[in-house]
């Protein structure tokens, strides 16, 4: 395992940083993350014949929308006739017509008609409208905006199963790349999610965390991105409490949440999607094997948190509400209630639109960071050299993500860490679907 990375002053200047900011087409970071599949749509969102959602992605204005027998179609927002705005078009006719001269697109981007043409014209048939590879999974509409044909799409275990998975987005006031970065950071756990919940698992769970607030942390990288340790030592005897969490390549996580009161078996993905360089998407998918995941309390919890457009109601405006009384207490370490997807943006926009990575010091403890930074500038190179990055899938031997591994467990103190999560690979059945699902409240 690798060892950890003292402190240091990162590189002054714009430099590494600032370029993986920038993520329109032709940008290093931009070309990178366009070689991935990336969420762009929550399905409940789009209906059979309802109004197309419009969205920006990496900078890109997009439609996504179903045609009258429910085909799902991801089209460039601006028809290739006049530029106008499609998403205020019309579903009929086998696709979308723009309201301004009648053309209509199908979902493919083919045009089907060009209504004030000659009837004899073929112009419909040398028109297209740009159109993206796009499919649903997990509750979600994911599409793939590089060149070429599309790499396999992954089977990660959050993925796999919709039936089993909860999902929902959020929208952020900054660049993805400091919301990413706030996934993989261990040591925020002990104070910006520090809460006395109400429910006593949750208690006895999360308690630990603001009990050691020193863990062990180190990193490893692996085939799809960066593979994270941390251990804390219990308040009694040599055992550790240990984590093992994920950074996925390009700009995702594997991490423990809310599915973890079910125990193993369970891991919470988490994308953060650019909407343009200060804004992005925050999308999470909650997974359990069991199926068991109580989606009544996740709704209650996270659409009172939320205004129309899957925006917070707390914003720097009103201060996130923040709640000084509940943090004297104890209630609240940041007083800003119990849902850790609020705290989460909330902290990441406070760093700024774009933070400045010049006035930062790291430390041993962002050694996961330090690891995803080398690991997309690396890929960006690959990119620009005409290779695939880290982490795209090509062949179906390598779309087996067993090896994507999520646990919180206690384990002794001198556990080999290495040979830990090998085991739990060749075993391969820690995500392994349990057909009978006893609660289905959604």
């Amino acid at each position: 395992m690798d060892a950890q990375i003292p402190a240091v002053p990162p590189p002054r200047g714009r430099g590494q940083y600032q370029m993986l900011t920038r993520t329109n087409a032709g940008t290093p970071a931009g070309e990178l993350l366009r070689r991935y599949w990336q969420p762009v749509a929550l399905s409940s969102r789009i209906t059979a014949g309802g109004a197309p959602l419009a969205e920006r992605v990496m900078g890109d204005d997009i439609l996504i929308f179903r045609d009258e027998d429910g085909r799902l179609g991801v089209l460039a927002k601006r028809c290739a006739h006049r530029c106008a705005d499609l998403s205020y078009g019309r579903v009929e006719a086998g696709g979308l017509r723009c309201v301004y001269h009648g053309w209509v697109f199908d979902v493919n981007g083919r045009c089907l008609e060009t209504p004030a043409e000659p009837p004899a014209s073929t112009m419909k048939d040398r028109v297209r409208q740009r159109a993206y590879p796009c499919r649903e999974a997990a509750g979600a509409v994911w599409a793939y905006f590089g060149p070429g044909d599309p790499p396999l799409f992954p089977t990660f275990p959050a993925l796999a199963d919709s039936a089993y998975v909860y999902a929902t987005r959020w929208q952020g006031d900054a660049n993805w790349l400091q919301a990413s970065e706030g996934n993989i950071d261990p040591v925020h756990t002990s104070f910006l999610h520090q809460i006395e919940p109400k429910d006593p698992e949750m208690r006895k769970r999360w308690g630990v965390f603001s009990v050691n607030a020193r863990p062990e942390v180190s990193a490893v990288e692996t085939r799809f991105g960066v593979r994270l340790f941390t251990k804390r030592r219990l308040p009694e005897g040599d055992d550790m409490l240990l984590r093992v969490t994920n950074f996925v390549m390009p700009n995702a996580c594997a991490v423990g949440g809310f599915e973890g009161n079910l125990g193993t078996g369970g891991l919470t993905m988490i994308w953060d999607v650019p909407i343009d360089d200060e804004h992005h998407w925050r999308y999470e998918f909650i997974f359990h094997r069991s199926g068991n995941l109580d989606t009544t309390t996740l709704d209650a919890q996270y659409e009172s948190e939320k205004v129309p457009g899957d925006r917070m109601r707390r914003t720097a405006e009103n201060r996130y509400l923040q709640d000084r009384n509940a943090m004297q207490t104890g209630e609240s370490y940041i007083g800003l209630g119990e849902c850790f997807s609020v705290h989460d943006v909330f902290i990441t926009q406070s760093q700024g639109v774009i933070h400045d990575q010049s006035a930062e010091f790291l430390g041993t403890s962002d050694v996961a960071i330090i690891k995803a930074r080398r690991q997309l500038a690396t890929a960006a190179r690959a990119v620009e050299e005409g290779r695939d990055p880290v982490g795209v899938v090509r062949t179906e031997a390598d779309n087996d993500f067993r090896d994507l591994i999520v646990v919180t467990e206690v384990v002794p103190h001198d556990t080999d860490l290495d040979a830990y999560c090998a085991a739990i690979e060749r075993d391969g059945t820690l995500y392994r679907i349990e057909p009978a699902i006893t609660l289905r409240d959604r």
